[in-house]
């Protein structure tokens, strides 16, 4: 593999000597590539051969997207506190650290690229270079060079902001969230702000795609709500809120349901967000009739697991 520093010499002196087929922004795209994808396959042999480097990676993954979660999203800190203490007893104390260092170079990395208004996919290549691909779901993941075409398509040069004061997209198979992070930097070459005049809801039912894709557009400061699930069936077993999608008070907004799914956790945040609203609706409780079994809970028409925080 061309180690970075190779990479830089080379393309450097491609573009001194005149070649137009390789511009600075790009030589600084494949430098961040090559030297991101370095990281990444190092952590996913930490434990070298113990566990495979396609579950490490993956365990990477679900660490980061937990404990970012768990330090912004009050409405399943406890789940995923208790999923993250799950996780832990698989890897030695060295490897744990390994990880935790691992997202501090993600964040470095975001912001190398936010520096340069660019948003680059932080894990696609890597995850495929790796041979995590899940081919019983026939996963293909976009190309860059692609998804920032469809982007050009989409975002011409002419385009307004819409009337709600904000863009939406969506992404029914949004995988590592590559065409997404296309989108939004299109928006942001066309002078928006892509944390204040956007929101975005995507969907994949595989979770470490729907992990990857939350790390993507949290780290790069985009409000959006990520859901592990069916967009067949639509159901949805999961849930995730970025950081900007929370702290700016999205969930009033662009509430983002999923078929007849997610209602409860909203109902949550909203009540976790406005104390004066969680108090009014305690105290509409105290009217609804109560059912055949003697409850009167609002959220009944939801399920157990949609509930709990």
């Amino acid at each position: 593999m061309i180690r970075p520093s190779d990479l830089r010499r080379m393309l450097c002196h491609k573009i001194i000597s005149g070649d137009t087929s390789v511009s600075p922004d790009n030589h600084f795209r494949e430098v961040l590539r090559l030297e991101l994808e370095k990281t990444l396959v190092e952590i996913a042999n930490i434990t070298r051969g113990r566990i495979s480097r396609t579950q490490t990676f993956s365990d990477f993954i679900a660490y980061s997207a937990l404990t970012l979660s768990i330090r912004t999203d009050p409405v399943h800190a406890e789940k995923r506190h208790n999923t993250l203490k799950q996780l832990k007893n698989t890897y030695r104390d060295a490897e744990w650290n390994s990880f935790h260092e691992g997202l501090v170079a993600l964040s470095k990395e975001v912001v190398k690229n936010v520096q340069r208004d660019r948003f680059i996919d932080l894990f696609a290549l890597t995850f495929i270079k790796i041979g995590a691909v899940n081919k019983e779901l026939k996963q293909d993941f976009t190309p860059p060079d692609v998804a920032k075409l469809k982007a050009n398509i989409v975002f011409r040069q002419d385009t307004a902001l819409p009337q709600e004061g904000f863009f939406t997209l969506n992404d029914s198979t949004c995988g590592s969230g590559t065409i997404l992070l296309a989108g939004v930097e299109r928006i942001a070459e066309l002078g928006f702000n892509p944390s204040a005049q956007l929101v975005v809801l995507a969907s994949d039912c595989d979770p470490r795609c729907a992990q990857m894709a939350y790390l993507n557009l949290s780290l790069y400061g985009i409000p959006a709500v990520v859901v592990c699930g069916n967009t067949i069936t639509l159901k949805e077993s999961d849930r995730w809120y970025t950081p900007v999608y929370l702290l700016g008070k999205w969930i009033w907004r662009a509430p983002m349901p999923f078929g007849d799914s997610g209602y409860a956790s909203d109902e949550m945040l909203r009540r976790y967000d406005e104390p004066i609203y969680n108090a009014i609706r305690n105290a509409e409780t105290l009217f609804i009739p109560a059912d055949k079994d003697g409850t009167a809970d609002i959220s009944k028409n939801h399920s157990e697991s949609e509930v709990q925080p």
